[in-house]
């Protein structure tokens, strides 16, 4: 819990920041590289962490792998969550920002679960309703699962519509499973 309310404060700092400098949509993007090189980088996310490596040489780290990558704004907000020792907290920082842009720009993202691969149509049918019903801008994520053996399960805006195949065979189970015979009558 703590490391969330920290993360949403540096990103709340951040995005006020790029606001007021107009440079919101690249600000967002260099969020968005920093999290995926967090994500896919075990090393790079080592070296945050350690209490061994002092902070002159993570700045001089970061500042090597994104100098000419990011904006200025950027490279400098990392300097300064390191020289706070909160270099830890960076893929949840990124991560509070891009969901600080996206309520900001009315962007919710939806993810859609199928047994199969759907074609584009049904998609783009699907994004039409979703933005209809809910005045925003959709991000559809597509999974395929082949567990659920036909239907969908649709979340978005903590909710969740479930239309499978498995959905359905378990309320079917758990009907069979009620004693509808009572004796004595």
């Amino acid at each position: 819990m703590k490391e969330k309310k920290i993360a949403k404060r540096y990103a709340k700092a951040l995005f006020d920041l790029a606001v007021e400098q107009n440079i919101l949509e690249k600000i967002k993007a260099d969020a968005m590289l920093v999290n995926s090189v967090c994500v896919s980088n075990r090393d790079f996310m080592l070296v945050l962490r350690s209490p061994v490596i002092k902070d002159v040489k993570k700045i001089k780290i970061i500042k090597d792998i994104f100098g000419d990558k990011v904006q200025k704004m950027t490279l400098v907000f990392l300097n300064i969550i390191t020289r706070n020792r909160r270099e830890a907290f960076v893929p949840e920082i990124t991560t509070q920002f891009i969901e600080i842009y996206k309520e900001y720009k009315n962007i919710i993202t939806a993810h859609l679960t199928t047994a199969v691969k759907l074609d584009s149509g049904i998609s783009t049918k699907i994004n039409s309703l979703l933005k209809e019903q809910t005045k925003a801008e959709i991000e559809l994520h597509e999974d395929v699962n082949e567990s659920i053996i036909g239907g969908f399960v649709l979340e978005f805006d903590e909710k969740q519509y479930d239309a499978s195949v498995v959905k359905y065979l378990q309320n079917l189970r758990k009907e069979f499973d009620k004693n509808l015979y009572t004796k004595g009558l």
